[in-house]
């Protein structure tokens, strides 16, 4: 147990003093780099998804610990991944595509929002693709393009990193299946409001035999994580790589960790999604004694799966650690959820989670993350 606790504190020293500021730089070149962008719109809100979302970068980069010799490689391709998928959010969450015009139905708007949705979404296919060359016209069904080559600029940088992993080709259909899911789960829930949970729910249908332990809101909620992405990356970037363990992390982290990870997200955002009519995936529970329970099945399944996974206590401390993380935000305390985070803490069963908990704290205090 001394040992886990040493390990668990190693990262979080060599997080805070090597990652994050490596992190921070990338994201400042991408800030840079939107001064070429002709359109306000694009900028500001490329922008904004550095800003508010860096977080999910810092987040992600966690994961290039897992192999040290690799961090310059991992570094800018999880930084450059997760990036595309937060200005992609933000675009979704912003559309005013020409099509929603009054004599159209809500159903065949949805139609051309989820024919725009998916094309923006291509890219983080195409950046999984290291073979690729191509240019795309992701922009081609919304309503303005002119980004200065932003975007496709993120695409070429991914798939630049992911040309120097050498065990690529031994997770790339993990990695597609992933990105496959994420870029559907983003296509439907930024539908409207009336008809978004009953898309949701058919397409859950076609996998509902394969994860029939799980409610269709904690399937998508699974696939709304790219934490599943970036630990097949990093197994990526060694030489040596055994099929089995492309199988131990891929079943791990999805559906549990992801999942996790998600249920975690849109938990503390429960009043704000409320306010402003956005989907959240915890409210589709029967109420929160549910919520709760359902999100300590998590916990349990995720800590479980960790034991399994080679590295240990790196994954046991990714699965601490984002308890702590989300349950230290400030949103906690404003909804009045102390409780039930205290619950959720608990639910791991180890005291240095609350440890870790009051770290993320000091960390949000300093400004750190």
């Amino acid at each position: 147990m001394m040992q886990s606790h040493l390990i668990q504190w190693l990262l979080i020293i060599r997080l805070v003093g090597k990652v994050l500021p490596a992190v921070e730089k990338e994201l400042q070149g991408w800030k840079q780099s939107l001064q070429a962008c002709p359109s306000p719109f694009l900028r500001k809100q490329a922008l904004q998804s550095i800003n508010s979302k860096r977080f999910h970068c810092q987040g992600g980069a966690v994961f290039s610990l897992l192999q040290p010799t690799a961090v310059e490689k991992l570094i800018p391709l999880i930084v450059s991944y997760q990036t595309i998928s937060d200005y992609l959010d933000n675009l979704c969450d912003r559309i005013s595509l020409q099509q929603d015009r009054p004599y159209l139905t809500e159903m065949e708007k949805d139609t051309f929002r989820e024919r725009g949705f998916r094309y923006l979404h291509l890219s983080m296919l195409r950046a999984l693709q290291s073979e690729n060359e191509n240019n795309e016209d992701y922009y081609r069904f919304y309503f303005i393009n002119e980004d200065g080559g932003y975007l496709e600029n993120l695409v070429k940088k991914s798939r630049e990193m992911l040309r120097k992993l050498p065990g690529y080709k031994k997770v790339k259909d993990k990695l597609f299946f992933l990105a496959a899911l994420y870029s559907d789960l983003q296509a439907l829930k930024h539908l409207s409001v009336e008809n978004r949970s009953r898309y949701l729910v058919k397409w859950f249908q076609r996998y509902q035999k394969k994860f029939p332990y799980l409610y269709w809101n904690e399937f998508a909620a699974a696939s709304g994580s790219t934490l599943g992405i970036f630990v097949l990356l990093a197994l990526a970037s060694r030489q040596e790589i055994n099929p089995d363990e492309v199988e131990t992390l891929f079943n791990g982290y999805f559906p549990w960790i992801c999942g996790l990870h998600i249920l975690l997200d849109y938990f503390i955002d429960q009043e704000e999604d409320q306010r402003e009519k956005d989907l959240n995936f915890v409210s589709f529970y029967s109420g929160k004694e549910q919520c709760l329970y359902r999100m300590e099945v998590f916990v349990e399944k995720a800590l479980r799966r960790a034991e399994e996974m080679p590295e240990p206590a790196f994954h046991r401390t990714v699965v601490k650690g984002l308890l702590a993380l989300y349950l230290s935000d400030p949103k906690i305390k404003s909804q009045g959820l102390e409780k039930s985070a205290r619950r959720l803490l608990s639910a791991t069963g180890e005291k240095d989670t609350f440890v870790m908990f009051y770290a993320c704290r000091l960390l949000r205090e300093r400004g750190l993350i």
